[in-house]
């Protein structure tokens, strides 16, 4: 959640950080926490505005604590008074169309704790412009369709319940949604998880040929500098298989980081292959002007066939497909918009592969759209819009734009984008800033 405040101090030479990086116990079952120290007053410091928006203020903010834990708000009950979500019941044919249209309207029934009034984007954001229950705001918003046509989301850091927490999976049927956190702790790989020095974010994922198991990527990311986010490192990438049914964890399989590249940053599906487009997601801390790495403008491809997550994979060096991945080539670059860090997100949508981003990630002014034919691109560029700022830009900023896997009832694609504060410590002051919108284009 502090990201943007991180970035910003990789921007001058400020030397050792005040305040050390927060640390808590790890080890099997540890509970995820936010410190209960009084909350430090931020330091002003000067910086170099975003290249890309030069009309921001020069000074800006920087994080240096990390904020007590909140009270959750008081919310309205389910307007579904089932609490279970019954992802196969007898009672109800799911057949889900997203086989063949990818962004068909969902047709699982409404089960789950807390229901949208509809699901066009309006409708989605007013419903995430709420606390859910005890999810009071998150960042990083994925959304995964599963074979019976409910959809999983997961989300990075989020608060629930007060408290800070590195992962978070929502389960969606119909127009209700259900947390399937276990209190106030990541839900994916927390015993793995020592807060804010090692942690585990979910990536991108898909399911197999038979819908039966979802693969979600997770890379573990390890804080290397004084304070959370200050000199992160990702460290490990893992596949986390899931039970389509029951979203019970199946297996979690070691995956290779080849050539500091994550494969499963964004997953797609044709009706013959699977692909995995990969991000280096060097965030922070780097020796850059903006503190991510060199790598972060380059997108490549790997594919396997339909679902078959364990199969050899091939991988696109520009001409052809082979298995040496040390010859893949970017099929998304800096000429893509002219953009210097490309966190894509890409859908085929049954006739066409559709690319969504934030320009410059965190620093740009706009959201970028672009289309192929193939897989590998070429993306051409068909679409910009300012980016959708909560506030104003001088506080305010967006970050991470990704698909809805269903379009609005005209029609439209769907796609979202996460918020926040430069200060990262009125976060938990301002939750309303850090929950994602959600909007439609026609492309």
């Amino acid at each position: 959640m502090t990201k943007f405040t991180a970035a910003i101090a990789a921007l001058v030479p400020l030397g050792p950080l005040a305040v050390s990086a927060l640390v808590l116990a790890s080890g099997s079952g540890a509970v995820d926490a936010v410190r209960t120290d009084p909350v430090r007053t931020p330091e002003v410091i000067d910086v170099t505005p975003p290249v890309s928006d030069p009309s921001i203020a020069s000074t800006i903010p920087t994080y240096l604590d990390v904020a007590s834990p909140v009270s959750p708000p008081v919310v309205s009950g389910p307007e579904d008074e089932s609490s279970e979500v019954a992802p196969n019941d007898p009672q109800v044919d799911i057949r889900s169309s997203s086989i063949t249209d990818p962004f068909a309207p969902i047709s699982s029934p409404d089960v789950g704790d807390y229901c949208a009034s509809g699901l066009d984007a309006a409708d989605i954001s007013d419903f995430f412009s709420q606390p859910i229950g005890s999810f009071q705001g998150a960042d990083y918003q994925r959304a995964f369709r599963l074979s019976d046509d409910r959809v999983l989301w997961t989300f990075q850091d989020a608060f629930v319940s007060g408290t800070l927490v590195h992962n978070v999976g929502m389960v969606q049927s119909g127009r209700c949604f259900t947390l399937l956190n276990d209190g106030a702790r990541s839900w994916l790989l927390g015993d793995l998880t020592s807060h804010m020095q090692q942690w585990q974010w979910i990536l991108g994922g898909g399911t197999d040929a038979q819908g039966t198991q979802l693969h979600l990527y997770v890379v573990q990311m390890n804080e290397t500098g004084s304070s959370y986010l200050s000199r992160t490192r990702p460290s490990a990438l893992r596949r986390v298989v899931l039970d389509t049914s029951t979203l019970d964890v199946i297996d979690v399989i070691e995956e290779s980081i080849r050539e500091g590249r994550l494969y499963g940053w964004s997953v797609t599906s044709d009706a013959s292959y699977t692909y995995l487009y990969s991000h280096c997601y060097q965030q922070f801390g780097y020796d850059t002007m903006f503190g991510f790495g060199d790598c972060v403008a380059d997108v490549h491809l790997a594919r396997v066939p339909l679902g078959e997550f364990d199969a050899d994979r091939e991988y696109w060096d520009g001409i052809a497909w082979n298995a040496d991945s040390a010859t893949a080539t970017p099929v998304v670059s800096a000429s893509f918009v002219g953009s210097g860090n490309n966190p894509a997100q890409i859908s085929y949508d049954g006739t066409r592969f559709v690319l969504v981003q934030k320009r410059d990630d965190w620093w740009g002014p706009t959201v970028d759209f672009g289309v192929a034919d193939d897989p590998q691109g070429p993306f051409v560029h068909v679409e910009s819009v300012d980016e959708p700022l909560g506030c104003d830009r001088s506080e305010c900023n967006t970050y991470f734009a990704s698909w809805v896997p269903w379009n609005d009832s005209n029609g439209d694609h769907i796609w979202s984008i996460g918020h926040n504060r430069w200060d990262g410590s009125e976060t938990h002051d301002h939750l309303a800033d850090y929950r994602p919108t959600f909007l439609a284009i026609s492309i």
